[in-house]
């Protein structure tokens, strides 16, 4: 009897002497399969969102604090009726900015707390949320620096107008703090923006 020497049979029968996987190699194959490397991950993803969570609603309470003193300092001052009209008109506008910012703020922090959840499954978009509350945030920080420079360097120019002391140092100080505070929240602007970027990709996958 003849050996069918075809290619079909050729092929099955190098199949056949393949040599097996040796144990080791599976057993490492295994090991690396079951690896906790996502749940440890989104375990840490969770973790990062309440603690940014915490901060945010901690934030939120000292504005709506400083908004609140704002409010009373301005009728502490009309009831007195003592004060210059300068500094009247600076708290009064204080007040205004800070309410308009404390009400955007919530706003922006609403959405993203209201279906905030400790669950696994949802944890990149709950995270993806919050990055994008934070960054809208930092946007409201940096366009409500605008607002404060001018205003801050007039009420300056006219307490300091007529006297003595020289206005540069006034200047100097409160310039550079307000462009330190834009400088910082341009920092976690970009740095939160990265953060976005890759969450998003994680989602894409």
């Amino acid at each position: 009897m003849t050996k069918d020497n075809s290619p079909l049979n050729e092929e099955e029968n190098k199949l056949t002497e393949l040599p097996m996987l040796d144990e080791d190699w599976l057993a490492l194959t295994e090991d690396w399969q079951a690896q906790p490397y996502e749940k440890t991950d989104i375990q840490a993803l969770l973790k990062q969102t309440r603690r940014r969570t915490l901060w945010a609603k901690a934030i939120l309470i000292l504005d709506c604090v400083a908004t609140l003193g704002l409010i009373i300092a301005l009728c502490i001052g009309l009831y007195q009726a003592d004060w210059d009209n300068a500094t009247l008109m600076y708290v009064a506008f204080g007040s205004l900015l800070s309410t308009v910012f404390v009400y955007y703020e919530i706003k922006i922090r609403h959405h993203p707390w209201k279906h905030s959840c400790d669950s696994p499954d949802k944890a990149i978009i709950n995270a993806v949320a919050g990055c994008q509350s934070s960054i809208k945030y930092i946007k409201l920080i940096k366009l409500s620096c605008y607002f404060m420079l001018p205003a801050i360097n007039c009420y300056i120019y006219v307490m300091r107008h007529g006297t003595e002391k020289p206005l540069w140092p006034a200047f100097l100080i409160i310039n550079l703090f307000v462009f330190t505070l834009w400088i910082v929240a341009h920092l976690f602007h970009l740095k939160r923006s990265n953060e976005l970027k890759q969450l998003k990709g994680l989602l894409s996958k």
